[in-house]
């Protein structure tokens, strides 16, 4: 019978954070989302969000 070890992960570890590139990207994206909204009027495709949040109800039976 052989004992098995584990170590112990203290740690992990993580991407170098880059501020002002992820600050660039969110303005990119944002922005480009804005322009699309005023300038064109595209609210992107129905499946991305909610359209009318007011749900339609059937008619009340007789």
């Amino acid at each position: 019978m052989t004992a098995t070890t584990f170590t112990l992960v203290t740690s992990i570890p993580r991407p170098r954070v880059r501020p002002l590139g992820t600050a660039l990207r969110a303005i990119r994206a944002f922005g480009g989302a804005a322009a699309a909204v005023t300038l064109l009027g595209d609210y992107g495709p129905p499946e991305a969000g909610v359209r009318n949040p007011r749900p339609e109800y059937a008619p009340a039976p007789d």
